[in-house]
């Protein structure tokens, strides 16, 4: 190059050096001034204070060695509030310092990494910027937090916190953008709130439409902390994905390979603290890899357990669940957790078994008795190999073996002790896991996600997460409590059913004096209270227009909570009944939830198959308390009844009556079922009180409590009557089943055995003065005689 040449290009390179700028705006007509002129190198400062209702359009062309940077004067003092938001449309295009916070948008994004759909950013950046506390303005619109598309871009350590509608925190769009190859690296995902719908995911990379190519997105070292917005925490729905050295503190959900193929999933560290609803990973599709991750304390189980390996739909469409083919899951470690679940259906229709998949080289560890595997159809197609276990630890399984060995805290968690080397020597694998979950070499085959004696810290505990100007600590100080919106709505046909639908977060809805017609059931998504005037004024019933009975009144799909006082509800459809009042998620879906009933008449639910509530198998109520209450003039009461596979399983931790009528009942009050036995669990509990049985179940076979297999059995204070033909009324079986002082009149004796306790139980005429509110007369048996000094039967 000669002289003149190269003093030509130094010229040149000055003169854009000197040309590039820094332009400071004070408002959004500044700022778009000076976006409209920037040119490479330009930085744009958006000076300190409230940002209100800004739209910025950074759209520009910088280049590798110049970017176009946009910043706040100060980290984290410009506040960007009320209907502000930010589209980046270009290459080489950068973002810093910004905090969007308790906003409320109109604009489906907050950013939203394209101006246009011609114009997608290329090569920019989004960085140490805050999203928190942003909503939209109608609750049951769809948006996200940030949406990438375009290529090659990045968005590093961030902090989003807060979001209460649906859509994902963060998506991966693919449509234009295929193999587009962006990073998401060193944020702080916090606190989301339970959606209750589809739709709560913290990141989604791709859709089933796009599930077949590939995105080839990085996913590492970010902390997610109570991401609770769905099942599916990380829902990867396209191809050659990498999620690695995360940390999940208490996220109830999981990582999802839901559609697409050959994605990696290496090195994250999952802390459930004993929370039922953390899982782990969920493997479906072909081609995976997972391996060298640690899940402690992941007490999920079925599709939320520690991994979850699927069962396949044959032929089916992009949106359902392809096979599991070809995967391999090796040197994971799971410490303290449920047991790992293997060839799970989802649907009725999803019959392939997972074929070529390897387990191998896993470690499982309990301090205390637990099942390690749980296989729900055909794993002939899974080869376990090499896999330890230490002698606390259940699993009958080849290639799974009980094997002698210590762990040692250290980085507070647990990892085996350097004297445990030789005991956990595993077996050759394809392909080879070479590092381990703190990124130390490999030198021989050893199970588990760390190296024995290792006492390096995993890659995901020793990141720096979120941004610069505002710590961990003090946002979560900052999450906000949703709050109920409280609705009154009118008597009057299909006004209560308008209502639920319009629903779109957690809700109190206020009943007025008189009778509510509803024509379809409804399906509770969000926490829900419903309060009428009391059962004496305010009717629930099916309309008379209505095509047919409905399935049910309330069907919990994925609330948590579900209470429902001082109403009356009707069965009766002319001709017809509604089946069930109540019933629990049609399927198991790893959430667990609470009814709480008080002061409701229940009536005419007489359908043959039905019941006032129904729980349906593989799903799982922590309570069911029903109190002040009357179930009269129906089929059954509630039925619990359908765990027969004799695993030990039970629909409810706790069934709590209280103050409540049973009467004119045709089968039982309670069937509340478990068959078999496990270590996990209470093993159900039921407590009765202060109730009245009349005319229940009076058959030849009847029982009107059933508590077969139930560990914890407690009746006290109540009666049953008029039940004569029946054989046994209630059969106590085992020392933690106990009855006292109650009465029984004109019916049969109780059974009792194995060390049941009846205590105070008396064979007498209750003296009855009224038999719809069961008064009793002056000198009944009835009076002062019940454990807590009030009368037996009804606290009136």
């Amino acid at each position: 190059m000669n002289k003149k040449l190269v003093l030509s290009f130094v010229a040149v390179m000055f003169f854009a050096f000197a040309k590039a700028q820094l332009k400071p705006a004070k408002d959004a007509k500044e700022l778009k001034s000076v976006i409209a002129t920037a040119i490479p190198g330009d930085t744009i400062v958006m000076l300190d204070g409230e940002w209100k209702d800004t739209e910025i359009k950074f759209e520009a062309s910088g280049t590798a060695a110049q970017p176009i940077v946009l910043k706040a004067q100060s980290l984290g003092k410009v506040k960007l509030t009320g209907n502000s938001t930010l589209r980046i449309g270009g290459d080489y295009l950068e973002v810093h310092g910004l905090w969007f916070d308790s906003g409320q948008v109109d604009d489906e994004h907050v950013i939203r990494f394209e101006t246009g759909s011609d114009k997608p950013a290329r090569y920019s950046r989004l960085s140490n910027t805050a999203i928190t506390n942003v909503t939209t303005k109608h609750q049951d619109s769809t948006n996200y937090y940030v949406s990438l598309h375009g290529i090659n871009n990045r968005v590093d350590h961030c902090a989003f916190m807060g979001k209460v509608n649906k859509g994902p925190t963060l998506a991966v769009r693919l449509k234009n953008s295929e193999n587009n190859q962006h990073r998401i690296d060193h944020n702080y995902f916090g606190e989301r709130r339970e959606l209750g719908i589809n739709g709560g995911e913290t990141i989604r990379i791709g859709t089933s439409t796009y599930s077949k190519a590939s995105s080839r997105t990085i996913v590492e070292n970010n902390f997610f902390e109570k991401c609770n917005g769905e099942i599916e925490i990380i829902s990867i729905k396209s191809a050659n994905n990498i999620v690695r050295n995360n940390l999940f503190l208490e996220s109830e959900g999981a990582i999802t390979l839901r559609h697409g193929d050959y994605n990696l999933v290496e090195g994250n560290v999952i802390i459930g603290n004993d929370n039922p609803n953390v899982g782990g990973i969920r493997v479906i599709n072909k081609g995976h890899v997972i391996q060298n991750n640690v899940m402690i304390g992941v007490k999920g189980t079925e599709y939320r357990a520690p991994l979850s390996v699927m069962m396949g739909i044959p032929d089916g469409p992009l949106n359902g669940y392809d096979p599991v083919v070809d995967v391999v899951i090796q040197n994971n470690t799971i410490i303290n957790s449920s047991p790992i679940a293997l060839a799970i259906g989802t649907r009725d229709n999803a019959t392939v078994a997972p074929q070529g998949v390897v387990m191998a080289n896993n470690l499982i560890y309990n301090t205390e008795r637990a099942l390690g595997i749980q296989t729900f159809d055909n794993i002939s197609g899974i080869e376990l190999k090499g896999n330890k276990m230490n002698d606390l630890t259940i699993a009958d399984f080849k290639g799974v073996d009980i094997s002698t060995f210590d762990m040692v805290p250290a980085n507070n968690i647990l990892i085996p002790s350097k004297e445990s080397d030789e005991a956990l020597t595993g077996v050759a694998t394809s392909p080879k896991a070479r590092i381990d979950a703190t990124g130390a070499l490999r030198s021989s085959i050893k199970v588990g996600a760390i190296v024995p004696g290792n006492f390096k810290a995993p890659l995901a505990l020793s990141q720096e997460f979120g941004t610069s100007f505002v710590n961990i600590n003090d946002l979560r100080e900052q999450v906000i409590e949703p709050e109920p919106e409280t609705i009154t709505v009118e008597p009057g046909l299909k006004t209560l059913e308008k209502a639920l639908k319009k629903l779109s977060g957690p809700a109190t809805i206020i009943l007025r004096e008189g009778v509510y017609e509803m024509e379809k059931g409804f399906k509770i998504t969000q926490d829900l209270v419903i309060k009428g005037t009391g059962k004496d004024k305010t009717f629930l019933k099916i309309a008379s227009g209505a095509e047919s009975a409905p399935q049910y009144y309330f069907r919990i799909e994925s609330a948590l909570t579900f209470d429902i006082t001082g109403l009356t509800m009707d069965g009766n459809v002319g001709k017809e009944s509604v089946k069930y009042a109540i019933s629990s998620p049609s399927e198991g879906n790893g959430s667990i939830y609470k009814v709480k009933v008080n002061e409701v008449a229940f009536q005419n639910f007489i359908d043959e198959n039905g019941a006032v509530f129904k729980a349906y198998k593989g799903t799982m109520a922590d309570t069911i308390s029903i109190s002040n209450s009357v179930i009269k003039n129906s089929f059954r009461g509630l039925n619990l009844s359908y765990e027969k596979d004799g695993n030990g399983k039970y629909n409810a931790n706790h069934i709590i009556i209280s103050n409540s009528i049973f009467k004119d009942i045709e089968q039982y009050a309670v069937h509340f079922y478990r068959e078999g036995s496990n270590s996990l669990g209470n093993g159900g509990n039921i407590k009765i009180d202060h109730s009245v049985f009349y005319n229940v179940d009076n058959n030849e076979k009847g029982r009107i409590i059933r508590v077969d297999g139930i560990e914890n059995v407690l009746i006290t204070n109540s009666v049953i009557d008029a039940s004569p033909n029946t054989t046994n009324t209630i059969r106590l079986n085992g020392t933690k089943h106990i009855m006292v002082n109650s009465v029984i009149n004109n019916s049969s004796k109780i059974k009792v055995s194995n060390g049941a306790l009846t205590k105070g139980v008396d064979y007498k005429d209750p003296k009855w003065k009224d038999l719809e509110s069961f008064t009793i007369e002056e000198n009944s048996p009835l009076k002062g005689a019940a454990t807590d000094g009030k009368d037996i039967g009804l606290i009136q």
